[in-house]
């Protein structure tokens, strides 16, 4: 009849919905401010050494922000993707920071620079091996920990428990509750070893559960031009 169009065929309708999503995801991808990875090493130093800060992000073509509390020279707007050397003079909170339409983020790593002492905790979780029965545990403070310049000035054991330290060379047998200064010449940068004997009416499971399956040392540490 004239006047009446024919009717469209499905194959000739426009996909509404696959249309919608595409043109919702255009600000969404857009807006989306990503932090890839960012790094700050060593993560513990002696006054007057240097950090590496490492990242990449991406967002919006927005300027990515690189803070420092408290203030630092050198660092602000920054490329998305980058590296950059710097001298904190004390301890410092790095915030890498990324804008975005929709969300905003950042990340945020410290840096302990270490003017006399400093204490802090390594350990792991323990296991029980070897004969005659100990349980034991490894690890490792890395670069990105702690500069070669930090030492050991004091290792405590807070068991009621003897434990055995070893690092390099040395190895020391710590009473229970005490500690000791044989590491201070040895830096803290490295592979340690933590290990204590199973009693004679221990079993290894009773060992574990005594210590809450894990053994620590409490590290007090130093910068080593600045030992006795």
């Amino acid at each position: 009849m004239p006047g009446i169009s024919p009717a469209k065929t499905a194959s000739s309708l426009p996909d509404r919905p696959l249309i919608l999503a595409a043109l919702l995801a255009v600000p969404f991808l857009a807006g989306c401010a990503q932090i890839k990875t960012f790094n700050v090493a060593p993560s513990t130093i002696c006054p007057g050494e240097t950090v590496k800060i490492d990242w990449s992000a991406s967002g919006n073509n927005a300027s990515v922000m690189l803070d420092a509390v408290p203030p630092l020279t050198g660092i602000g707007e920054v490329p998305a993707e980058g590296s950059r050397m710097v001298t904190p003079v004390e301890t410092t909170r790095f915030i890498l920071k990324v804008p975005g339409v929709l969300k905003s983020v950042q990340r945020e790593w410290d840096v302990q620079v270490v003017p006399g002492e400093s204490a802090r905790i390594w350990g792991g979780i323990a296991q029980c091996s070897g004969q005659p029965q100990s349980i034991s545990v490894s690890f490792t403070i890395q670069q990105q920990d702690a500069s070669p310049g930090i030492h050991a000035e004091l290792v405590t054991n807070s068991y009621p428990r003897p434990l055995i330290v070893r690092k390099d060379d040395v190895e020391v047998e710590i009473p229970p509750k005490d500690g000791t200064d044989r590491f201070k010449n040895v830096p803290a940068m490295g592979t340690w070893t933590i290990a204590s004997p199973v009693a004679p009416e221990e079993t290894c499971e009773s060992a574990l559960a005594a210590v809450a399956r894990r053994l620590t040392v409490n590290m007090r540490m130093s910068c080593a031009e600045q030992k006795n």
